[in-house]
Formats: C-alpha cells, structure tokens, sequence
C-alpha cells in the first residue's frame, strides 16, 4: 500500500493495524489469518490482496515508513541533541498501532530492535565526529546507553504514550548528558 495521503487507503491501513493490535492480545501473530484480520478491520479479502500477499508484508511496509520517518529526522538534524530527541518521539508517536503489535508478545517479530539500532549507529557516527576512532569501551558505553534509550522508548510505548514526546525526550537526553555521555565525550558541555 505504501505510505499515502488518500483518505481510503489511510482508513484501511489502520484498520488493519488497529486490529492486528486487537488480536494479538489472544494470539501469536503466526497463528492470525487474513480472513480474520480482514473480518474484524470490516475490509474485503480482495483488498487486502491488492496490497498485501501476507500479513508479514503488511508489517514490513509500516517498519519500512517508521525507519524512513527515523532516518529523515536524523539527516536532516544531522547531531544527536535534544530537539532531535523531541522530533523522533513525536514521530514515534504516530504510529501507536504498528508499534503495540511489534512490542507485543504474541509478535513473532524483532521489529522493534530493527527499527531503533538507529540510534546505536547515531550515538557512534556523534562519537567519531569528536574523536578518530571509537575504542572498545567507547563501543561499549554507546551500547549501554542505546540500550537505556530503547527501554525507556519500550516502556512508553507500553504504557500507552501517556507522556509527552518532550517529556520522554527529555528523560533520554539528561540520562545520557549526565550519565554515559559524559565519559563518552570528557571535557565536553551538554545543555
């Protein structure tokens, strides 16, 4: 289906996605059919067809929208800082259907750590702007903290999306300039 502005195709995507979400709170993903999906989204077969071979691709297409939504935002802040932060969880924010299904459960799939080894290669491309080559335990310290900040995304995400995007960011951000980002980047000034 791809990403599109056509208030028909947009209906129908989240439909499928709202109740994908629904049945995997009682199913494994590799158990749903298309004709149970398509029966509880209220859309014919032949439409689901027209888009989609399988439910796999379906999820594939909305990661594919996620990573390019992740990867725009980045290039275009070029730095890893607060507002980048914000901007990447509002943008996280708006696909609160795909990802319940990917952080849940029943999903089969490892959508969730696909999509935000994002900011692991982002926090060593920052790393290697200030320093030549990052060493071992620069490599570890960018880790941990990646690791930190997809937790805390997952939990948000579990919980609802109750907090702001700022709020969230924010979390992020002075975990990381307190903590990890200061032995990363000795003698450097976070704001």
């Amino acid at each position: 289906m791809k990403r599109s502005t056509d208030v028909r195709v947009v209906r129908t995507q989240i439909a499928l996605l709202e109740s994908l979400e629904e049945l995997l709170k009682t199913k494994k993903l590799s158990c749903i059919t298309i004709t149970e999906l398509c029966s509880l989204a209220k859309i014919n077969r032949n439409t689901f067809y027209y888009h989609y071979n399988n439910i796999f691709e379906l999820l594939d297409e909305h990661k594919m929208i996620m990573i390019d939504d992740i990867t725009s935002i980045l290039e275009e802040n070029k730095k890893l800082d607060r507002d980048s932060l914000i901007k990447l969880c509002k943008s996280i924010r708006r696909h609160p259907h795909f990802l319940n299904i990917i952080i849940s459960p029943n999903c089969d799939l490892d959508f969730f750590n696909e999509i935000f080894k994002f900011a692991t290669q982002i926090t060593s491309i920052s790393a290697e702007k200030t320093k030549k080559d990052l060493t071992p335990r620069d490599q570890l310290l960018c880790a941990y903290n990646n690791a930190g900040a997809n937790e805390i995304l997952r939990v948000w995400i579990m919980n609802g999306m109750k907090e702001s995007p700022e709020e969230v960011a924010d979390v992020i951000w002075e975990v990381s300039k307190r903590g990890v980002f200061t032995m990363l980047f000795p003698g450097e000034r976070f704001n």
